[in-house]
This record gives C-alpha cells, sequence and structure tokens, in this order.
C-alpha cells in the first residue's frame, strides 16, 4: 500500500544540526526545538524518520570513537 500525503523531503541542514546538537547533549529537545523554530512534536516526527535516526546512529559512533581517542588526563 502506497503511503499518503507528500512526499518526504530529504534530511537537510537542520536535520543534521538537530542530531548533532541531541547526539553531543549540546540542547535539550525544548531549547533546539525552539532555536530551529520548531515545536517539540515536530522535532519528535523527525526523531520518527528512519534516515533521521540512521543519520543520528552514525553521528553517535563517530561521537564514541571521537572520545575513545580522546587522550585521557591523568588524576595527581
Amino acid at each position: 500500500m502506497a503511503k499518503r500525503g507528500r512526499p518526504r523531503q530529504p534530511l537537510d541542514e537542520r536535520h543534521r544540526y538537530a542530531i548533532m546538537m541531541l547526539v553531543w547533549g549540546m540542547r535539550t529537545k525544548e531549547a533546539l526545538a525552539e532555536e530551529l523554530g520548531i515545536s517539540r512534536m515536530a522535532l519528535w516526527k523527525w526523531e520518527q524518520r528512519e534516515d533521521f535516526r540512521e543519520a543520528y546512529e552514525k553521528e553517535y559512533r563517530e561521537m564514541v570513537r571521537t572520545l575513545q581517542r580522546a587522550p585521557r588526563k591523568r588524576a595527581q
């Protein structure tokens, strides 16, 4: 069965920015939605998109690799 409604647009810079902010914990969802000029529900809908989730998981894996490579400070 075909999906109804408008065809889904590919992820844009706002989506990528939201993913980066969410992965790195730099904004709450409320603050991020406000900054992007969208509702929290719209942000939630973005998070339900398969392509958004895939991009989120990719960014999350990259964050983990980055943190694993970071030099660790020794306690003195």
